[in-house]
């Protein structure tokens, strides 16, 4: 007697705990592990860390996986787009020439666009950190520096970090150790985490970590700090 099949949903699991999830596993390290080094590369120039301002792994890819997949699914296309077009000139060419070949029947679609999105997932996890380092160098020098967008009309940050032109002042009187932040003029607000608020001193190149619920903070719609800063 012929032995019994096995369920195909079994096959599927098995296959799926096996290969599916350590792959999926390695990938959100991986993606962890870059979107992380970008956050460091912009706040390491202010003096702060990514944990200062209360970004840990689930703070990290909850902020910032949508946007990532959403920056290469749009590279991915236009990486498609790009061989698509090139094909078509190089075949034009070759007509144009008397070279050209019968078209192939079938055409792997499924490859091109596989290899597009590999190449497209390289060059995102690149190019965060090294577009990360160059805002952090932006905000060093006083400028304004927002989440990041891939179109103003979709608003998910590519990169959720800031450094924001801020006044602040203490709400009690002022702590006789501290200094008085009515007289700093060149802060930048970069975010709070833990009861604790971040700042950083353009023109003291200092960082100051105060009491968030010792002082008020009004963040300024301007470009940056003031230019004698």
């Amino acid at each position: 007697m012929s032995q019994p099949e096995q369920p195909a949903a079994g096959s599927a699991l098995d296959w799926a705990v096996r290969y599916a999830v350590p792959l999926m596993a390695g990938v959100g390290v991986l993606l962890y592990g870059m979107l992380r080094l970008a956050y460091v590369f912009f706040y390491l120039q202010l003096r702060a860390t990514p944990q200062d301002l209360g970004y840990g792994y689930v703070e990290i890819l909850s902020s910032q996986l949508v946007g990532t997949i959403e920056l290469v699914l749009v590279l991915t296309a236009v990486l498609v787009a790009v061989a698509l077009t090139g094909r078509g000139l190089r075949r034009t060419a070759m007509i144009l020439t008397g070279r050209a070949r019968p078209a192939p029947a079938h055409r792997p679609w499924t490859r091109l666009v596989l290899q597009a999105g590999g190449a497209a997932v390289v060059i995102v996890l690149t190019f965060l950190p090294a577009a990360a380092w160059l805002w952090g160098t932006e905000a060093r020098h006083g400028y304004t520096v927002r989440s990041v967008y891939l179109a103003r009309t979709v608003r998910v940050p590519v990169l959720a970090v800031q450094a924001l032109p801020a006044v602040v002042a203490w709400s009690t009187d002022t702590p006789s150790t501290l200094q008085d932040l009515m007289t700093r003029r060149c802060l930048l607000y970069l975010g709070q985490a833990a009861g604790t608020t971040v700042f950083y001193d353009v023109k003291s190149r200092e960082s100051l970590r105060v009491p968030s619920a010792q002082i008020i903070v009004a963040i300024q719609n301007t470009d940056g700090v003031p230019l004698d800063c």
